[in-house]
């Protein structure tokens, strides 16, 4: 039966007959509308006639985003983690209450939003091809397969399975080799500057990646094995403890997403096995734990930029130096967190630090003077 889940999770069905999650058909199970942003969320954040502006979803209102899914999966199973997760994130203090929660509650949460979206953008006609005898979807079929991963993640918490990660030539030893098949980060989110929304959702299909900004909590997850966990998370501990502007919040995340992309082919290679004993799916990265699959080699710095500036909002030759660097609000020349100035004072401190980057110029030859010089 188990077997027959992996391959069913691998062929996903028509999402008008069969649920997106757990597989079951709707002889089974009718379907019910599900709110792809539960209604607390938007309710929270006065999101019902807010416009979408994700890509997947341009000019949509977020209250209108819905799917169906089995009444099952939406009354019980994942009805009962929303259940859960609502008081934690319209607390007074979400980030003090999420942080509480465990990261396997968290991360499924997030994919459930990221892997919905995914089905309800293939499953529309992508308007600027609706005419073409074979029309195009909003999210080609080809993305979608790179999204499997997740999906998986998703099946199995949907029948009451479990999942695990692992690598190439591990030993069989589950306690010690195997692994949550995400890596999740969380952030405090600084609210002080109130020229932003307090909500903010970003996601990337291509590289299975996720963030969600909500008051104070900020989270990104990527369905990616705990790749990025294993062998970057160092990279980032210059965060740990401090408090991101939400601009700081988006660049992270897009850095996150970036990161994926200079995995090594074989990284992105998967093996699914089914264990009877644990009742759980073991998801095998093809290559070994003692390598690290992210290569400086396959590192753009103009699709870095790009990827910065699409999420960012920014034009990538203001984000790009001439030389190769990146301008970042993160941190400072000497690699340490650079707080985001918010107040007149903390503005006219930060004109004086000589270890801040300065963003160059728009004009053409002051960048080249600036560089030069």
């Amino acid at each position: 039966m188990s077997l027959r889940m992996i391959k069913d999770v691998l062929r996903p069905r028509d999402i008008s007959t069969h649920c997106t999650l757990c597989g079951r058909s709707t002889s089974q199970q009718p379907h019910t509308q599900e709110h792809i942003f539960p209604l607390w969320l938007q309710q929270k954040h006065g999101l019902l006639n807010a416009r979408v502006t994700i890509p997947n979803f341009t000019d949509k209102q977020y209250r209108s985003v819905k799917i169906g899914i089995c009444g099952r999966c939406n009354n019980k199973t994942f009805g009962v983690l929303e259940t859960r997760l609502a008081p934690a994130f319209t607390a007074a203090d979400p980030f003090d209450t999420v942080s509480r929660q465990d990261a396997d509650t968290l991360a499924v949460w997030l994919g459930k939003i990221h892997w919905l979206m995914a089905r309800k953008s293939h499953s529309a006609v992508d308007h600027r091809t609706r005419h073409d005898k074979t029309p195009e979807r909003i999210l080609p079929g080809i993305v979608l397969d790179g999204m499997l991963y997740a999906a998986m993640f998703m099946r199995c918490f949907a029948t009451n399975k479990g999942m695990f990660s692992c690598h190439l030539g591990d030993p069989p030893v589950p306690e010690f080799f195997y692994e949550a098949p995400y890596s999740l980060y969380r952030f405090r989110i600084d609210e002080r500057d109130g020229r932003f929304e307090t909500f903010d959702f970003l996601n990337n299909a291509v590289v299975g990646g996720v963030a969600l900004r909500s008051g104070s909590v900020g989270l990104i997850c990527l369905f990616d094995g705990g790749l990025h966990r294993r062998y970057l998370s160092e990279r980032y501990r210059y965060l740990h403890g401090q408090a991101l502007h939400p601009k700081q919040f988006v660049e992270l995340s897009a850095h996150l997403f970036y990161d994926q992309t200079v995995l090594h082919e074989d990284a992105q290679k998967v093996t699914y096995y089914w264990n009877e004993h644990l009742r759980a799916v073991v998801a095998q990265t093809n290559t070994p734990r003692t390598w690290n699959p992210y290569l400086q080699e396959y590192h753009d710095p103009e699709r870095h930029a790009h990827m910065l500036g699409f999420y960012t909002q920014q034009d990538p030759k203001d984000i790009l130096s001439e030389d190769g660097r990146l301008f970042t609000s993160l941190k400072r020349l000497d690699g340490t967190f650079l707080p985001f100035a918010v107040t007149e004072e903390e503005l006219a401190i930060a004109r004086g630090d000589p270890t801040l980057q300065v963003r160059p110029p728009a004009d053409p030859a002051i960048r080249r003077r600036l560089f030069e010089g």
